[in-house]
């Protein structure tokens, strides 16, 4: 355990270095100011921007989702003052997700002991109760449902559910991104899924997508799971960036890929997702060796990045490895 936080600090020390913001591929300054006082237990400024955005889906859902990570030591009051609030319900049960998928951890379910498993349990079935009395509160509020579609991935509530919940999120909004990004999980082939359905699900939203919408990154997201699951396939914490290569370089998946990018690119609406748009794609463009597209789409991802995908897949040091490329292909 020792040696982990060990590691866990080097790590974070040299992300540092890196000078990019992990886990901020988005922007909205009223949420950036609100989230250190809402660690530190300022809980009203928090649910006064989650009511400000009813109404407004994807604002909604990113807000929802990172105040839920900065309050997720601060559950027990969060439910004091719950009450029949739609809104304190909607963080109130997002907040204890985030705090059970922290004590689960992300590995893979092969590397989590039991009794952590039995924690993890314990605290994210306490979540389920407010998300659905939240739902019926604000019944055309789609986020509760995506937060249920993460509630229901942890509790193996299986594949049958986790279509219904898709579902009623899908009514109320049939281009949430955030929507998008869960149900691509649930998909993947670590979890209810394949390998063959993930990719059916992201050409599909790719063919049903407006023009401008970055929500056909998420075919850029599939390729990046099918990707990362080749990690667990090989045993290894990352791939090398000759596998990624590899993998991306195929033609009929470029050819896809540049289709999805030119039909966002063309007419790109703004959009709280794009950065994460311009990650996804343009780390497949600088995988594939197609460096002139990776540049110009990197150029509109600055310095933040997602936690997560894309850049994770080749490094434990994501940032410094978002960093490199950046150098490499002269990113301003």
């Amino acid at each position: 355990m020792l040696l982990v936080k060990i590691i866990g600090v080097a790590i974070s020390a040299l992300e540092k270095l890196s000078r990019v913001e992990i886990g901020r591929a988005w922007e909205d300054p009223a949420l950036e100011q609100a989230l250190g006082p809402v660690r530190a237990g300022d809980l009203q400024i928090g649910l006064e921007l989650v009511k400000a955005a009813r109404g407004q889906n994807e604002l909604r859902a990113l807000r929802v989702w990172q105040l839920a990570d900065a309050a997720k030591a601060h559950v027990d009051a969060l439910a004091t003052r719950a009450g029949d609030d739609p809104d304190a319900l909607l963080w109130l049960g997002a907040a204890r997700i985030k705090h059970a998928w922290e004590i689960r951890g992300a590995s893979y379910a092969k590397y989590v002991g039991g009794e952590r498993f039995q924690r993890f349990w314990s605290v994210l079935s306490t979540a389920a109760e407010p998300l659905h009395r939240a739902a019926h509160l604000l019944p055309e509020d789609p986020v509760p449902w995506e937060q249920l579609q993460w509630h229901g991935i942890g509790m193996q509530v299986g594949r049958p559910e986790l279509d219904r919940i898709w579902k009623e999120l899908s009514v109320r909004d049939p281009r949430l991104f955030a929507g998008h990004y869960t149900r691509a999980q649930v998909l993947c082939e670590k979890w209810y899924g394949s390998h063959e359905e993930l990719l059916a699900f992201a050409r599909d939203t790719v063919a049903s997508a407006d023009p401008g919408d970055p929500l056909t990154a998420i075919l850029a997201l599939a390729h990046f799971e099918v990707a990362w699951r080749m990690m667990d396939d090989n045993d290894s914490a990352f791939l090398s960036k000759a596998a990624i290569e590899g993998y991306f370089s195929r033609r009929e998946t470029v050819a896809e890929l540049v289709r999805a990018a030119d039909q966002w690119q063309t007419q790109a609406q703004p959009h709280l997702r794009a950065f994460e748009a311009h990650h996804l794609f343009g780390a497949a463009f600088y995988y594939s060796g197609h460096h002139a597209r990776a540049q110009r789409l990197l150029s509109g991802a600055r310095n933040r990045i997602p936690e997560n995908l894309p850049w994770s897949v080749a490094s434990l040091t994501p940032g410094r490895c978002y960093a490199r490329v950046r150098r490499q292909l002269g990113v301003d």
